[in-house]
């Protein structure tokens, strides 16, 4: 197979004082990604345990603009002539503008009433009735502009991740101009499909499922796998067979991605973990060398600082760390795909 999992190490000799002086040899293990060559670091992990934040308190303060007593009067409202009526309502998930835009096209969906959500509160309506919402909007915006070439729909849950609104919201963007993942993705799809004359995404779920190692599971046309260079304490990947490009997405894969989230979010809850970024990453033109796929991420403090799991080897270095190791995170999340 054409995909190549390359990994190297390297060893740090010392005395640990937390051993009583005891000379210990540890290892840190720099893995490629596999298509980009981007680089991250698998770390010694102290076994300390995650705890889950709990968010009671604070859901109980201040207002909301999310809200049912507020989203339809206190969110921006689109142009008649791009929504009738200003706003896209299914069931309980409601689009509107972002008010702070990242670029051209970008909506938020509201994705319930209730406003704090623990994990184990989402149902597969939820999740379903947004992302069917934000598809709907996305379908608008290539409709109204020929110049969209790079689409997605992202989700920050809770504060650790970057949200900055406690209520259950995703987002959608539509641009001419790729973020930074898309284009590199891009670039190094167009070396593979050149190279080898196969998409990586399809290929490398055939190759994760063949080796067993990293591969997680399967819901509808979702497959997920653990990604082998992580770019965080746990990264899946999900990629949607035969779903090259937007014009293949409809409901059923919505219903799968709200399936596979029912099925993550009892282990996340597990191993102490609540928040988290999720981006889908979706090509407009079947003829792209990228793929419609998935990364899901989750995000934490620690310690009694509450630190931040991103610093500055995340963000200057542009170099991903875990304390986990991927084959064994995706033996663990399997149990609860089958």
């Amino acid at each position: 197979m054409a995909i190549h999992f390359r990994k190297e190490e390297e060893r740090f000799t010392f005395h640990d004082p937390m051993q009583g002086g005891k000379l210990v040899d540890r290892a840190t293990e720099i893995r490629y990604d596999p298509l980009t060559g981007e680089t991250s670091r698998i770390l010694f992990d102290s076994g300390a345990p995650f705890v889950a934040p709990d968010y009671t308190e604070l859901a109980a303060k201040g207002w909301c603009p999310f809200c049912n007593d507020n989203v339809m009067s206190s969110t921006p409202a689109f142009p008649d002539e791009v929504v009738d009526g200003g706003r896209m309502v299914k069931g309980e998930a409601v689009a509107f503008p972002n008010l702070f835009p990242y670029g051209k096209h970008n909506a938020v969906v509201r994705m319930t009433e209730q406003h704090y959500v623990r994990l184990e509160e989402f149902s597969a309506e939820i999740i379903h009735n947004a992302f069917f919402t934000a598809h709907e909007y996305l379908k608008k915006a290539i409709a109204s502009d020929p110049n969209v070439t790079h689409l997605s729909v992202n989700w920050n849950y809770l504060p650790p991740s970057g949200g900055s609104i406690l209520h259950p919201h995703i987002q959608t963007l539509a641009s001419e101009h790729p973020t930074r993942y898309q284009a590199v993705k891009e670039a190094a799809g167009e070396r593979f499909l050149a190279e080898h004359g196969v998409n990586y995404y399809p290929a490398l779920v055939e190759e994760e499922r063949r080796l067993g190692d990293r591969w997680i599971g399967r819901k509808g046309s979702l497959s997920w796998v653990h990604a082998f260079a992580p770019r965080s304490h746990m990264d899946f990947v999900g990629v949607f067979e035969q779903c090259p490009s937007f014009a293949e997405l409809d409901a059923a894969q919505w219903l799968s991605l709200a399936e596979s989230m029912l099925s993550f979010f009892p282990y996340l809850a597990s191993k102490g973990l609540a928040g988290f970024n999720l981006a889908l990453f979706i090509p407009v033109r079947r003829s792209s060398p990228s793929w419609t796929h998935v990364r899901l991420v989750p995000r934490l403090t620690y310690g009694v600082l509450n630190t931040s799991d991103m610093h500055v080897f995340n963000f200057l270095h542009g170099e991903s760390l875990s304390l986990k190791v991927p084959e064994q995170i995706a033996k663990e999340a399997a149990e609860y795909f089958s």
